[in-house]
């Protein structure tokens, strides 16, 4: 008789399993089965769904050469012996004429908020917290505690849509801080 080692035997019955994607799995203990058990609980055996926040964008770079030049890229400017100037993501599946529009779009706008940013902040000198404001220093110190709990929050072990959550809150508070000047 033939007598297999526990790994080898869970490699076959993993293969076995495969063949009938349709298949249940209940697990009885600390053993799984395809048929019911006593006090055996259903186990979801279906592929991971995909990140749908994610599905459906691409990458544009603007890219500036050394020469000086700019131009729009769907690979790493890096590629293309030049340097990386910003990075915009656009609907994937559109002419490239199309995504380079909506990029150069993103970023006018990026480009009209920063000046307009610069402007606020040009009443204040520079590395002058909030411009002189004290109520805009109590912001500062307040979003930067945010920042100081988000980031102790990051090194735990969270799931990743937690990681996700908590970066999202963070660079929300790191933006508050960016247009109060802090």
């Amino acid at each position: 008789m033939l007598f297999l080692c526990p790994l080898a035997m869970a490699a076959l019955l993993l293969l076995t399993s495969a063949a009938g994607q349709a298949q249940e799995v209940h697990r009885c203990g600390n053993r799984y089965s395809d048929t019911p058990c006593g006090a055996g609980q259903l186990v979801d055996v279906s592929p991971a769904v995909r990140n749908l926040d994610s599905a459906g964008t691409a990458q544009v770079f603007l890219c500036v050469s050394h020469g000086g030049g700019r131009f729009w890229s769907s690979m790493h400017c890096r590629q293309r012996n030049a340097l990386v100037e910003r990075i915009e993501s656009v609907p994937a599946g559109l002419p490239w004429e199309q995504q380079v529009e909506i990029a150069d779009q993103q970023t006018r706008q990026g480009y009209a908020t920063q000046r307009r940013q610069m402007q606020v902040r040009g009443a204040g000198t520079a590395g002058e917290i909030g411009a002189g404001n004290p109520g805009t220093r109590q912001n500062c110190a307040r979003w930067s505690e945010q920042v100081a709990q988000y980031d102790a929050m990051a090194r735990q072990p969270n799931s990743a849509a937690m990681q996700g959550w908590i970066a999202e809150r963070r660079k929300q508070a790191r933006d508050a801080q960016f247009r109060a000047g802090c």
